[in-house]
């Protein structure tokens, strides 16, 4: 596939895919290999992912737009007004069930926008204005900024990091860095870290197994006790996170007993493995800490000309445009009564605009495919009831 890897002492500071056949029929339904590209503000900090392909733009024919989807005002968020809210906009109130949000780089406008598209929360990416080296006052700042809003920051991503890296002073070094992302989760008042389980090519999936436990173990886990934050890896499969697979994940939680450390399950990355999202949530449903909303489509027409081992077969697509069983899957969740954050990775390029990550402001081709989205998962999911 084109996939891309997105890959010191501590101190605080579907269909449904039952039996073979059904998951080949199932799989053959959903996905192009959208190469993920990881922008970095600087060599230490990654920011968000964001897609090889030039995203489309939007097909305006029937006009549809923010307002017309019945969420009007919401593309119409001024620097200004995001920056200098006439009045704190209120917090949505506490439910016991999964937080609807977006992951998102930081900006005052994109919190803004999640707010009145009726998220309750974001889930935050690194970058120049975002990250563990902020002073208390910068911080200070950027919560004040998510009140302004009425928006919770739920949890922060930190995917740079390669845990197990091969090269001992590499691994040092990145898993001092790692550290400080778990006391910046604190800082801001957050519970979780998403992240990947490290990578060591060529070894076998026990000793990969093993040395990220070694690491969470000895590194990790104590500062996670001591902040009250929980981490976990996110499914991308990509050389720099070796446990996408059950399997790989079965290695990890067989080792370690602390519920510190968990999934950042997201169900697009198992249905373009020809696995069942669901049965995988029922799984390590004690282990699911943080959830990212992001649909699978395969594309069948190509999948038969050119095989799993071509390109171009699968895409990622915003929840409900693909073929993830989101009633089913969200079952899992209110079953387990979640209330942690399940966040809109969009990652659609038929709902997006080329070339805009580092806008300010989202354009309204890539709001109409947040609002689409919220829409679905409202059908299932309270988020601010709006």
């Amino acid at each position: 596939m084109l996939d891309n890897p997105r890959a010191d002492e501590y101190q605080p500071g579907r269909a449904r895919v039952g039996p073979y056949i059904d998951a080949l029929y199932i799989i053959l339904r959903s996905s192009d290999p959208i190469e993920r590209l990881r922008p970095k503000w600087e060599t230490k900090v990654m920011q968000s992912e964001y897609s090889f392909w030039n995203r489309r733009d939007f097909l305006k024919a029937s006009g549809t737009s923010a307002a017309a989807l019945g969420m009007a005002g919401a593309g119409s968020v001024t620097a200004k007004a995001a920056q200098e809210p006439a009045g704190q906009t209120a917090m949505p109130a506490d439910t016991p069930y999964p937080k609807l949000s977006i992951i998102t780089p930081y900006s005052p406008q994109k919190l803004a926008f999640a707010a009145q598209a009726g998220y309750e929360g974001v889930v935050v990416t690194p970058g120049p204005d975002f990250n563990p080296e902020l002073s208390d006052s910068a911080i200070d700042q950027i919560l004040a900024t998510a009140r302004n809003a009425g928006i919770r920051i739920v949890s922060i991503e930190y995917f740079g990091p390669n845990h197990t890296d091969p090269d001992a002073g590499k691994r040092a070094s990145a898993n001092a860095e790692f550290v400080r992302a778990l006391e910046f989760c604190h800082r801001l008042g957050c519970k979780f870290v998403g992240t990947f389980s490290g990578g060591m090519p060529g070894d076998s999936m026990q000793d990969q197994a093993k040395a990220f436990v070694d690491v969470f173990n000895e590194k990790y886990l104590p500062v996670c006790e001591k902040l009250d934050v929980t981490m976990g890896w996110e499914g991308y499969p990509n050389p720099a996170n070796f446990a996408s697979t059950p399997a790989a994940m079965q290695a990890i939680f067989d080792l370690v007993s602390s519920k510190r450390l968990g999934l950042e399950f997201d169900p697009s990355h198992f249905v373009r493995q020809y696995i069942d999202p669901v049965n995988v949530a029922w799984q390590f449903k004690d282990r699911i800490l943080a959830v990212h909303a992001k649909d699978t489509e395969i594309i069948q027409p190509v999948l038969q000309q050119v095989g799993i081992a071509g390109h171009g077969w699968w895409r990622y697509r915003i929840p409900g445009q693909g073929i993830v069983n989101w009633p089913e899957f969200l079952t899992v969740l209110l079953q387990i009564k979640f209330k942690g954050g399940i966040a809109v990775e969009h990652e659609d390029q038929f709902w997006d605009a080329p070339h805009s990550g580092n806008l300010p402001d989202f354009p309204q081709q890539r709001k109409d495919g947040f609002i689409l989205a919220r829409r679905f998962l409202g059908q299932y999911l309270p988020g601010r009831l709006v």
